[in-house]
């Protein structure tokens, strides 16, 4: 028999249930709790209708019927409930160790040898809900814990039996080395918390840590977060003896996996990433990720102009929208399955991904290709590049002058190249700061200035970026429900779904009826904001203006941010534009969107954070830190060229504000 189990308002499973369900519902009032597993299927009912889940020709007077009598029910039910079923309960769900069980055991509890772990979690919750503590003593529960060594874990997503049972959960909690991880787990990306019990000390924990790490099932995972460190953990010192000896663990554990007799069943995905130097093999090539350094081009052409500009359209640089593409974009570049499938990281992590780590190389090979062959052939380096565009075109076009940028020799060892550019990136931020402030560049006033934030770099230009307004529900509402893989709309039926309900509206002719009762609310706060219509049969549809709109939040979803002066790579004054741009400023009205007025856009902020320091992020490269603070570092090419793409980007962020502010 299949019972009713409620997993979540968006479970693909809910219209499967609905037979039973509405059977349950209609004959809630002679309905007997003869056991546990009847009793449990009956709370995940009254967790369907608190959520206003159930069959559309249920009426709401008997919804609300059935709510009072089950919960009278259920009440009942655990008043009356034994001690001895429910530690029968713990042994023949949790223990789940297959021996035959007696006739008045089946019959009170409900279970049988072949019953699976279906309500686990829902036990522990009416455990906790009708207070069955005051039945079961710390000495009986740890009976039966420690004879069929449940885990520690179910009984760590509340802070109940930390309450009740203090000496128990530490001490099964120190019991295993594996129970460390459930700590760490706090600070992950993970959407599971564990309460920790209170009583273990820090010196407890840091020990517990150190056997850990040396544990012979330790996840690589959870000891690269001990090595990287973890920012704002409570309950030990992650200090630089741990970090060592995580370190040397990890080494261990990679050595063996990628060990010469392993390296045929751990070769991975396999991603193939080209540079070409002509177009006819880059035209003709197959790779997702490619490029083009065409040495036509370099040959004919000696205008450091258009030398510069030529880097602007390295494919996959920027996006149409001149946002900078080499940012996470976790909601297109990997999906929530995805996401959770990639291991462990802390909460305090950039998010990246496959195809992060794909476009990022593969700029750091079009750079690297591009250095190679102006050096070749025009004998010139991107460096003479950047000191042009802040020396000569810089007071030629728009009468800016700049304080002198001064590279290092290129014979120089490149850890030292590397350290001069992060200076200058330095340089270049406050040297900024100071044009918005002052209109101008004061070399007195330079020596006085401190580095200031990435995201407190202000913009020539207003309403620059366009944001959601976090504050206002009715937006993050709407984006979720149009684009998350996660909304409650986009699974009518197995013939009916899509990827996201925009993907769902526009492929098919639907109606507000096709969908359950309980997604309806969501189809109508759709309707009540003017983002769909319907028509007066009952069918949904958009208007060009909502699909405008629709578009707008579309590309903030998708990158977190829109750029209000561009459309289409090219800074225009098409009607297209100027169309988009009333439709954000009535948005903006509306309290759905915010602006703001910097030099870069919040993602590509976290994103330099990411490249340049390490306070933000526990994964950041920190080469900025890395070069500044006197570390001994390894000669490293590709720290080189991030920071000298970093300068690249400034001085595509500068010119565009420029060009724009003189417009």
């Amino acid at each position: 028999m299949e019972r009713v189990k409620f997993y979540s308002p968006s479970d693909m499973s809910i219209g499967y249930q609905f037979d039973r369900l509405k059977e349950l519902i209609k004959s809630s009032e002679t309905m007997e709790l003869n056991n546990l597993i009847d009793a449990l299927e009956v709370y995940n009912i009254l967790k369907f209708i608190s959520e206003d889940i159930y069959p559309d020709d249920l009426s709401d007077k008997l919804i609300k019927e059935t709510n009072s009598i089950l919960n009278k029910k259920l009440n009942l039910f655990f008043i009356e409930i034994s001690k001895q079923d429910i530690l029968n309960f713990f042994r023949y769900v949790f223990a789940n160790d297959g021996i035959d069980l007696d006739e008045k055991t089946v019959k009170n509890t409900g279970i049988d040898k072949y019953s699976d772990t279906l309500y686990r979690e829902d036990f522990l919750e009416c455990f906790e809900k009708y207070r069955l503590n005051e039945k079961i003593s710390e000495d009986d529960i740890k009976g039966i814990l420690k004879a069929y060594e449940i885990p520690i874990w179910y009984f760590l997503k509340n802070h109940f039996f930390i309450k009740y049972y203090p000496a128990l959960i530490k001490e099964l909690f120190l019991e295993k080395t594996i129970n460390f991880e459930l700590l760490l787990d706090n600070y992950t990306a993970s959407e599971t918390r564990y309460f920790i019990p209170t009583n273990i000390t820090k010196d407890e924990m840091y020990k517990f840590c150190e056997k850990y790490i040396e544990y012979e099932f330790a996840n690589l995972n959870y000891l690269c977060l001990i090595k990287q460190g973890i920012q704002g953990i409570k309950e030990l010192n992650i200090d630089a003896k741990l970090k060592l000896k995580a370190k040397k663990r990890c080494n261990q554990i990679e050595q063996r996996i990628f060990s010469d007799e392993n390296a045929n069943m751990n070769k991975g995905i396999e991603q193939k990433i080209g540079v070409y130097t002509e177009k006819e093999y880059y035209d003709s090539a197959k790779e997702e990720f490619k490029n083009l350094v065409d040495i036509d081009y370099l040959k004919k052409e000696n205008s450091k102009e258009n030398l510069l500009e030529y880097m602007m359209y390295f494919n996959g640089f920027f996006t149409g929208n001149w946002i900078l593409n080499l940012c996470s974009f976790p909601h297109i570049e990997s999906s929530t399955i995805l996401r959770t499938l990639s291991g462990v990281y802390t909460k305090k992590n950039y998010e990246t991904s496959f195809y992060f780590n794909n476009k990022n190389i593969l700029m750091l090979l079009s750079f690297k290709v591009y250095q190679n062959k102006l050096q070749e052939i025009l004998d010139l380096r991107i460096e003479d590049l950047i000191v042009y565009f802040f020396s000569d075109y810089s007071k030629e076009q728009f009468l800016v002058n700049w304080l002198p940028i001064d590279f290092t020799n290129k014979s120089e060892k490149i850890h030292i190249q590397t350290k001069n550019l992060v200076t200058l990136e330095e340089q270049v931020r406050k040297q900024w700061k100071l044009y918005i402030e002052e209109n101008e560049i004061d070399k007195e006033l330079f020596e006085f200035e401190e580095t200031p934030p990435l995201n407190s770099l202000g913009s020539l230009l207003d309403r620059k970026y366009i944001y959601v307004n976090d504050s206002n529900e009715t937006s993050l509402r709407i984006m979720h429900l149009l684009f998350s893989d996660q909304s409650h709309i986009i699974h009518i039926s197995k013939d009916l779904n899509g990827d996201n309900f925009v993907q769902l509206l526009v492929n098919n002719r639907i109606k507000k009826d096709d969908f359950h009762k309980y997604q309806r609310v969501y189809i109508d706060f759709l309707l009540d904001n003017g983002i769909i219509s319907i028509d007066e049969r009952g069918a949904l549809f958009t208007t060009e203006k909502q699909l405008f709109r629709i578009h707008i939040f579309l590309n903030i979803y998708k990158y977190g941010v829109i750029h209000y002066y561009h459309w289409n790579q090219k800074p225009s004054i098409n009607k297209v534009l100027e169309y988009q741009q009333q439709e954000i400023d009535e948005m903006i009205e509306e309290g759905l969107l915010i602006y703001k007025n910097t030099l870069f856009a919040d993602p590509e902020v976290r994103y330099l954070n990411y490249i340049l320091n390490d306070s933000e992020f526990d994964n950041a490269l920190g080469l900025r830190n890395k070069y500044s603070h006197g570390s001994i570092v390894d000669e490293n090419e590709n720290d080189y060229f991030y920071i000298l793409i970093v300068l690249v980007v400034y001085i595509i962020k500068i010119n565009e504000e420029l060009i724009l502010n003189e417009r």
